[in-house]
């Protein structure tokens, strides 16, 4: 069987996920979820500020390590990215760990360049800062 994507904003991922505008796109593969991607609105100040007009923040890109390079990862990133330009947003972004250079080559084949803005998260682990237009 082929993957499916599906993209969800149901009440209970909207109040878990954050807020009324985050929308999730999960990556199956017969009954069983084998990645997602979460975008939302961003928010000026790290998250902590107003929310960026045309900004969409995207977050949880994951895909189970057993299904790496069969192509899911890039199907999420599309996904997300299209459902992000259908909801209006213009510009995108998102953080990984700065050795995280799967991810990198991922974010980087669909578009996404480093930011410039680098530091570390809440476990002291360096992240980087990417973005793209939509």
């Amino acid at each position: 069987m082929g993957n499916e994507m599906t993209t969800s904003s149901d009440g209970w991922r909207r109040s878990l996920l954050r807020g009324d505008d985050a929308f999730l796109v999960v990556a199956g593969d017969r009954s069983a979820i084998v990645g997602m991607a979460l975008g939302m609105q961003g928010l000026a100040d790290d998250g902590a500020g107003p929310p960026v007009p045309g900004l969409c923040h995207i977050s949880l890109v994951f895909v189970l390590p057993a299904r790496w390079g069969r192509g899911i990862g890039g199907r999420i990133v599309d996904a997300i990215v299209v459902e992000a330009r259908s909801r209006g947003y213009g510009r995108a972004q998102l953080w990984t760990h700065a050795g995280n250079l799967r991810a990198q080559r991922l974010y980087e084949s669909h578009g996404f360049r480093r930011s410039g803005r680098e530091e570390d998260d809440d476990l002291g682990e360096r992240i980087v800062r990417y973005e793209r237009f939509l």
